[in-house]
């Protein structure tokens, strides 16, 4: 299930980002406190504007049939307090899911419907994402979700891989025969 995220997800992703070996790419961004309760509070809060400010933001990932549990990660658009962005014109996805439920299949759905609510209601026309050249279970994620490797980049403050995704691809991977429809329609906004 995915909502966006709330204050009450303080806790969860303070916990999150307290398994530091897990969280690696994200804690040793040059710049940006790697403090989990910082770091916590500081991915709830720029969600939190963005919503406000562009209708997308980061929505926690919760176990289908478990409403009332904590999330285990969130999946989104990264967009920092200020930015002046347009969704329709370029996205930046994002990313995490705890240890405890990585390799599941959590994130690759809950990520497909972010997408899909990006590419049809938000009329996206292009996303990227971006990660470390090491973090080889996100790159296979990119692929998995139809992105596809750009280039290398330099971005928060180090050397990074951007992946991007155009709706036209998107549309054409979800038409082609062997697509299975991506995910499930349990999702909530």
């Amino acid at each position: 299930m995915l909502r966006p995220l709330a204050r009450g997800d303080l806790p969860a992703l303070e916990n999150l980002f307290a398994d530091r070996e897990h969280m690696w790419d994200l804690m040793d961004i040059p710049g940006r406190s790697s403090d989990p309760g910082d770091l916590a509070r500081y991915y709830l809060e720029r969600s939190l504007w963005a919503f406000e400010h562009h209708g997308a933001g980061m929505w926690g990932i919760r176990e289908k049939d478990r409403s009332d549990a904590p999330i285990m990660g969130y999946t989104g658009f990264v967009m920092d307090i200020g930015d002046d962005v347009n969704p329709a014109e370029r996205l930046e996805a994002g990313w995490a899911i705890a240890r405890r439920a990585a390799g599941r299949g959590h994130a690759a759905e809950a990520t497909a419907r972010v997408l899909e609510h990006a590419f049809t209601d938000l009329g996206a026309h292009y996303i990227q994402a971006i990660t470390s050249p090491h973090n080889l279970a996100s790159r296979r994620l990119m692929s998995r979700l139809g992105f596809t490797y750009d280039r290398d980049v330099v971005a928060y403050q180090g050397p990074q891989v951007l992946y991007t995704l155009g709706r036209q691809d998107w549309l054409a991977e979800r038409r082609s025969p062997g697509h299975r429809g991506g995910v499930s329609r349990e999702a909530s906004w």
